[in-house]
């Protein structure tokens, strides 16, 4: 054997795969200084890198050039780190077994293995590569349960998709998945547009990247980016939104939160079906497309387009008309159409109603922001006080158990108190998420006050699509019933929609101010503001009402 090593031409092998376990593998520049030093002296005709896993028969190109090029003389022999380089599967390990016993492969050299071409040597490298192929399968087998397992739990195993986060606070394999609510508002709101049916898939990514500039969460060092087309046509055709888990082709209820409902989902698979993901050219643009339904049977509202001769004129007049589909066979339903100009007062009266004049809007947001500083310090300190008692929590489970260690503390004594304080911690942890919704909350009631007071202008001003977005940052439930529009107000518009009109009254009796100091007009637009904010400054205790109020 040691003769015919000084003749012998080998073929240096090694392999590091990205796959699963092969990522803690030697790496491959490792690989080869252990051949340099297990080998030195010998011909080695060409070191071959693999980056491949040998998990699978013929996945692995190199591998099998390598032993192709054998075949034909090239090289008599194999260098490699260990076995399981060679081969994880039954048919390579079959392949290399079987030509070093027809003499094709003269010798085998592992950096790790020692090996001699011998039947008692044969049997211990089989022994090493079904080794290599067992813990492969098992791995893989455990991986398997452990995955199968956290989906009947009703997690998905693997990385969020966009708009929801992986919960990095529990351990590795009981990570369960939350709301990314930075991201989720406007894909709830882009759902919203695309359901509408006036805008295709397209047009809303356009919308949601160029108009709202969403971006997708950040990733290691680099910056979230646009909302690709690929993976915003998967957002639509994918459950998960709606609370569905497909996993191994089977389907199961998830315990995320969903986005939309599974009528939605199927709404938008419609949708997309109808259209083949591209939208069927028109002639007009209405307005109203999409956006209603008529209160008497459900069925959707249709538009069309009408011209009418008008003889005083002499001339041709277009109108857009709006009535119900009629699909449902169960309901008799009479109702008739509406023309575009009386859907359009409608929806104006009822923004006119909800308008705020800009007066209130600043002290509502100057009121809002006095708030959040106002409680900032205070929160501060109860974050940190909190934040202290949970590490002393910790701290004391930790002696809990090396307290029962010791058999000073029975199982019931222990079970108990360290129920008691994981309570006590799990009901830390609830409040800061409530501090946290708390600030959310004032943002988002800012924003409902700026509509308030912008809303109506901006409707008579902008385009159709920007029309129908502020019918549905308006409500829900869009109704058309006898040419009257019906729309359930969202709960946050409420007070502000039954009161603005009194309140608008009352301070155009006030101004025009006069620029000479005004006591009895000062004491006046001092007590409207207490009015307006609900006496907040003069009585602490109604604060937290006062904020829910305004949603």
């Amino acid at each position: 054997m040691v003769n015919q090593e000084n003749k012998t031409k080998y073929f240096a092998y090694v392999r590091k795969s990205t796959e699963g376990e092969e990522r803690q593998a030697l790496s491959i520049d490792s690989q080869k200084d252990s051949v340099k030093k297990t080998c030195p002296g010998f011909d080695i005709v060409e070191i071959l890198e693999e980056k491949y896993s040998a998990f699978k028969p013929y996945n692995r190109p190199v591998f099998e050039d390598m032993i192709r090029r054998i075949k034909l003389g090239e090289a008599q022999g194999i260098i490699a780190w260990h076995p399981d380089r060679l081969s994880r599967n039954e048919i390579d390990a079959s392949t290399i077994t079987y030509l070093v016993r027809t003499g094709i492969i003269h010798d085998l050299k592992f950096g790790s293995y020692n090996f001699d071409n011998s039947p008692e040597g044969i049997m211990m490298l089989q022994l090493a590569l079904s080794q290599s192929q067992y813990f492969s399968s098992k791995l893989g087998k455990d991986v398997k349960r452990g995955l199968e397992k956290k989906v009947s739990l009703g997690w998905l195993p693997g990385v969020a998709p966009e708009g929801y986060l992986n919960d990095m606070r529990l351990e590795k394999g009981q990570r369960a998945i939350i709301t990314d609510k930075k991201r989720t508002v406007l894909l709830r709101k882009a759902f919203d547009l695309f359901l509408s049916g006036a805008y295709t898939a397209q047009e809303v990514l356009n919308i949601l990247n160029e108009d709202w500039n969403y971006r997708t969460r950040k990733k290691k060092k680099s910056g979230g980016g646009k909302l690709s087309r690929s993976v915003w046509y998967k957002m639509l055709g994918n459950p998960f939104y709606a609370g569905i888990i497909v996993y191994s082709g089977k389907e199961s209820k998830g315990r995320h939160k969903q986005i939309i409902t599974i009528d939605e989902f199927n709404r938008i698979q419609e949708l997309l079906g109808q259209r083949g993901c591209k939208r069927k050219p028109q002639k007009h643009d209405f307005t109203y497309s999409g956006m209603f339904k008529c209160a008497d049977c459900g069925c959707s509202i249709t538009a069309e387009h009408k011209t009418k001769y008008i003889k005083s004129k002499n001339k041709v007049k277009g109108y857009d008309y709006y009535h119900c589909t009629h699909k449902s066979k169960e309901a008799n339903c009479k109702q008739g159409s509406v023309e575009e100009n009386e859907i359009k007062t409608e929806v104006f009266e009822k923004l006119k109603r909800l308008e705020i004049h800009p007066k209130f809007l600043d002290w509502a947001l100057e009121h809002l922001d006095t708030q959040k500083g106002s409680e900032k310090r205070e929160e501060k300190q109860i974050e940190a006080n909190q934040n202290d008692r949970a590490k002393e929590i910790e701290s004391e489970i930790s002696n809990l158990t090396m307290m029962r260690a010791k058999n000073l503390l029975d199982d019931e004594e222990y079970l108990k108190e360290k129920m008691n304080l994981k309570n006590e911690l799990e009901n830390l942890t609830k409040k800061k998420e409530k501090r946290n919704n708390e600030e959310d909350l004032i943002e988002l009631t800012k924003e409902k006050f700026v509509f308030a007071t912008h809303a109506k202008k901006k409707f008579l001003k902008s385009d159709n699509s920007v029309k129908r977005e502020i019918l549905i940052d308006l409500g829900s439930n869009r109704e058309i019933k006898d040419k009257k529009v019906l729309i359930s107000l969202y709960k946050w518009y409420m007070p502000i929609y039954e009161n603005a009109k009194t309140f608008n009254a009352k301070l155009d009796r006030l101004e025009p101010m006069n620029s000479h100091l005004d006591y009895n007009k000062s004491d006046a637009l001092a007590s409207l503001r207490l009015s307006w904010l609900g006496d907040r400054d003069s009585n602490p205790d109604s604060q937290d009402q006062n904020l829910e109020s305004y949603h």
